[in-house]
């Protein structure tokens, strides 16, 4: 904390502000310091490179600059850039998901794909889970929005996170950089980059982080639901001809997670755990004050979180066809990768530092010196494989073609217990994809252009599942297996049609109409069973989508300024529903909902008003409902089972209304017109940066603010008015000096600097507390964000 202060100080007395602007502003950086012109973004959304400002696609690039300001580490910090991307979190780092527009697939299972796709150098994460780690020396992430089926393949259904990393330059050049915050978060990375030989180029990134989190176990005195990441990446590249370009890039991660965590925010008082007597609230929670900013628990060590380790690599080779051959001007490119993801996972369940099965009389047997956990594995392995011909850019008629094919091995083991909600299974699942896919463009006039692109997709599924059984509860009791298998097969075509007409030069229009496809999923969970495996696989999701929007450089382009209009309709959409057992314990249920509609504007500019000022700004208007999904999940807040009339088969209630039937698992709703979870129906964020002259001096200085804020959300599908996020905005503000010859840059920062606390996530449950005579009990739980809680922070970058 004193060398935080120390930094705080010294960089006040040497310089001003800078800022952490919003995700327009990766469109708006200035090529000099004397051009008051914004910097044209190259980008790869379609496969080969051009203009932002040339892309009929709804796309936001957000730059190595602006993801450096922003002080961006991982998947998560890119909410605050993009506002209509949203994370949902999980019970663990295994079943985290990204939302786009609204949709995303949240699921613990490993046989369900995602909706959003993680795409680094042009390959696909294979197990989204694995996607969350550190981002290091990238150099841009396009956030393309709404189904990309064509391009991407069948894990684009809802958008695309397309990750662009650093080259190797041809002049010697190197950087490093030094994070650190009051809140004990470190970071420390280090790049090298140069020519080994005049053909032979070479990239070296080397970065670890920690941040030991925001909550508080008081057991252990250690702070929880942090991370801490070690990575390292290379890239090799051999250019032995003019025409033929070679490169491997090896790549590792390290990360260790104590995620997950969730304080307790309400609890009626007079509670005990689990109902026992002998563990009221008042010793299990002892220290810990019950209230809307809580953010202490008491729990065994291993309080949950998950260790993983990925190792991988990707060969690519890229050939430009020369002036002899009939394809003169086309790049033929094949791209290889592996990946291998390997996660220990752990959690403690019971959420207490407390033995309770000691005293439990409904465990059988009763007296065991132990709390409740989980513990397991997951495995990835994951193989792709690219062929891809690419037309010359300046031709008329220009078209991406391409075969693909993938290969996931995926595991999962989970044991829970130890005499509780028993559960042991091993889930193994693989997925097979094939395809072929093209997309074109072709210039009717200099003004007037048609763009129409086709996928045809073979999906091959498999899984085997063992589940254990228990004869008791006994420990050291007998046990016996059941064993499932079955495998699949699915073929979809999706597609793209548009067409672009540029106004002027600098004023482009486009409509489209597009749509995507996910394939067949299981539901490989601790639930699993007969009656669930004679329903599998779940039928696949799909979608049609409609965009009209246009794209502006104004002013001699000192403007940008875009907007797109939206609507898709989903249908068959994959999603597991959460519940929770009486004892606290986390469950999950994939459900095929029917149909969902998402649809709403988005808006993103930047201006840059003088050489030394830039504004910038975006804004997303999403509304995002169920329209179809009669057996939906009912809330604590709607009557219990016990209280329902038993319905007749195929009945269904009004929206809203929760009832039961006979073929029906215990009650359910009709959640018809309600919206989406966690999806705010309006996000926007704004920003700007000053630069400052200092005559005399070797650096100048820089001050700047950000605000972004959203509506309110419901983190519950089920519609719980007790899982409501309120609206909320956060200010972050950053100064710093610079190097006239950009040879080192220091800043400080104070983000949410007015402290204001929101939420990533709401639970409305007592934890496992109960007490029979108070039968109307309630309680609530928050999984802060990660600027929660004001901090402040220093960096400093160095280059050479």
């Amino acid at each position: 904390m004193t060398n935080i202060r120390f930094l705080l100080l010294a960089s006040t007395a040497a310089a001003v502000l800078a800022t952490a602007p919003g995700a327009a502003s990766a469109q708006a950086q200035a090529s000099s310091a004397d051009s008051a012109q914004l910097e044209e973004i190259i980008v790869t959304s379609t496969k080969r490179a051009e203009r932002l400002q040339d892309v009929p696609v709804s796309v936001t690039a957000v730059t190595a600059d602006v993801l450096e300001r922003n002080n961006v580490r991982e998947l998560g910090d890119l909410v605050k850039l993009s506002p209509g991307l949203v994370i949902n979190y999980g019970s663990q780092p295994g079943n985290f998901s990204i939302n786009m527009r609204g949709i995303g697939t949240f699921s613990n299972g490993i046989a369900v794909e995602s909706d959003v796709a993680v795409v680094i150098d042009d390959v696909p994460v294979g197990f989204q889970a694995a996607a969350f780690k550190d981002l290091i020396d990238v150099e841009r992430v396009e956030v393309l929005r709404g189904p990309q089926s064509t391009l991407f393949g069948k894990s684009a259904i809802a958008g695309v996170l397309n990750i662009a990393t650093a080259a190797p330059t041809r002049e010697f050049s190197g950087k490093g950089m030094l994070l650190a915050t009051d809140d004990g978060e470190k970071r420390i990375g280090f790049t090298v980059s140069g020519p080994i030989k005049d053909d032979l180029l070479l990239r070296l990134t080397v970065a670890k982080s920690d941040y030991d989190g925001n909550v508080k176990n008081l057991t252990t005195g250690k702070n929880v639901n942090g991370s801490a990441g070690f990575t390292a990446t290379a890239k090799l590249i051999w250019t032995p001809t003019e025409n033929l370009s070679l490169s491997i890039a090896p790549r590792y991660n390290h990360n260790v997670s104590t995620c997950c965590t969730s304080a307790i925010t309400e609890l009626t008082p007079g509670l005990f755990y689990q109902g026992e007597p002998g563990f009221p609230a008042t010793t299990t929670l002892r220290g810990i004050t019950i209230d809307k900013n809580n953010h202490f628990v008491r729990a065994d060590d291993r309080i949950g979180g998950g260790n993983s380790d990925v190792f991988g690599t990707t060969a690519r080779i890229d050939y430009d066809f020369g002036d002899g051959s009939f394809l003169k001007g086309h790049t033929l490119s094949s791209i290889t990768s592996h990946d291998h993801w390997k996660m220990v996972d752990f959690q403690d369940i019971d959420g207490t530092d407390q033995p309770f099965l000691l005293g439990f009389p409904v465990a059988s047997p009763s007296g065991v010196n132990s709390g409740a956990h989980i513990d397991g594995y997951f495995h990835a392995d994951s193989w792709t494989q690219e062929l891809r011909l690419v037309s010359p850019g300046q031709s008329r008629f220009r078209y991406v073609a391409g075969l693909w094919y993938a290969k996931n091995d995926l595991d999962r083991y989970l044991n829970r217990g130890p005499v509780l909600q028993l559960a042991r299974y091993l889930a193994q699942s693989t997925n097979e994809n094939y395809s072929a896919f093209a997309n074109a463009t072709w210039d009717l006039t200099e003004k007037l252009s048609v763009t129409g692109g086709a996928r045809v997709n073979r999906q091959k599924i498999s899984y085997h599942f063992d589940k254990t059984i228990f004869a008791s509860t006994t420990p050291g009791a007998a046990t016996t297996h059941q064993l499932f298998s079955k495998a699949d097969q699915d073929d979809a075509v999706t597609g793209k049609i548009g067409v672009q007409y540029k106004v002027t030069p600098d004023i482009m229009t486009f409509a489209t109409y597009s749509t995507g496809y996910k394939g067949q999923a299981y539901d490989l969970v601790s639930t699993f069973n007969a009656a669930i495996a004679a329903q599998m696989p779940v039928k696949p999701e799909t979608a049609k989508n409609y965009e009209i929007g246009f794209k502006s450089s104004l002013l001699d382009r000192r403007v940008y300024f875009n907007a797109t209009v939206f609507r898709a309709d989903y249908k068959g959409f994959q999603t597991s529903v959460t519940s929770f057992l009486p004892d606290g314990t986390f469950l999950t249920f994939l459900n095929s909902v029917g149909q969902l509609r998402t649809q709403g504007l988005e808006l993103d500019g930047v201006a840059r008003v003088t050489s030394n000022f830039r504004l910038n700004g975006a804004f997303a208007y999403t509304d995002a409902t169920v329209v179809d999904f009669p057996n939906g999940p009912c809330n604590n807040a709607q009557p219990a089972t016990a209280d329902l009339p038993l319905q007749p088969a195929g009945y269904v209630g009004k929206p809203g209304e929760c009832y039961r039937t006979p073929t029906t698992n215990g009650r359910v709703q009709n959640l018809a017109g309600k919206r989406l979870n966690n999806v705010p129906k309006f996000k926007f964020n704004i920003g700007g940066q000053y630069d400052i002259e200092l005559p005399g001096m070797p650096f100048k200085g820089f001050v700047g603010a950000t605000y972004r804020w959203q509506d309110d959300v419901n983190y519950s599908l089920s519609q719980d008015p007790r899982t409501i996020q309120k609206a909320y905005g956060i200010v972050d503000l950053k100064l710093g000096i610079n190097d006239l010859k950009d040879r080192y840059k220091v800043s400080v920062f104070a983000n949410n600097l007015f402290d204001k606390r929101y939420a990533q996530g709401l639970g409305n449950g007592t934890s496992g507390y109960s007490n029979p005579a108070i039968p109307t009990a309630q309680g609530r739980t928050w999984f802060p964000g990660r600027d929660a809680f004001r901090y402040f922070g220093a960096r400093l970058d160095v280059n050479f």
